[in-house]
């Protein structure tokens, strides 16, 4: 006795079962794909105001740089200088600093990480290599402070900047 298999219609049903499959994974795939937009660490709002509530001109009353090493310290309002902090709705800024032999101007972008962490990532900076700062808003005066290695400056007049923490307090104009 002889069984006759007919390869074409397993065949064809094999063929039809594994398409069919291939068609479901695929729109799983494509369903499952997020433009990364919802898992964006980088957000307006963090535990206790937003970036968009800083928009406008903002005034410094305080601008001090420490020495990682604690030999070196720098006043800029002592010192005769001057800072000035606009900041956008969308978290852009532009820091113009005045010395009393010059200025230097940074921008960046300001915003939460996670929610939680105030960070800015400078412009000058590699992307995704933000600057993290301890942060305070209080009516109308903002103060960040920045730990060990949040900003480098010249101590000692030598040309060479060192290692610095920074404090910034800036009151809205």
């Amino acid at each position: 006795m002889k069984f006759l298999i007919n390869p074409k219609p397993w065949t064809m049903k094999w063929k039809t079962l594994l398409l069919r499959t291939m068609a479901v994974f695929v729109i799983f795939f494509i369903a499952g794909c997020d433009s990364g937009n919802g898992d964006d660490p980088k957000t307006d709002c963090g535990p206790s105001y937003c970036i968009s509530d800083l928009a406008g001109t903002w005034n410094a009353t305080e601008l001090t740089f420490s020495a990682c090493s604690g030999e070196g310290f720098f006043d800029l309002i002592a010192e005769g200088g001057s800072a000035s902090l606009v900041i956008q709705t969308n978290g852009r800024f532009t820091l113009t600093v005045t010395f009393p032999d010059g200025s230097e101007t940074f921008t960046g972008r300001m915003y939460f990480e996670d929610s939680t962490f105030f960070a800015i990532q400078f412009d000058e900076d590699p992307p995704d290599d933000p600057t993290y700062f301890g942060d305070t808003l209080s009516g109308n005066t903002f103060r960040l402070n920045g730990g060990p290695e949040t900003a480098e400056f010249d101590f000692n007049d030598d040309g060479n900047d060192e290692c610095a923490s920074v404090d910034l307090t800036v009151v809205k104009s």
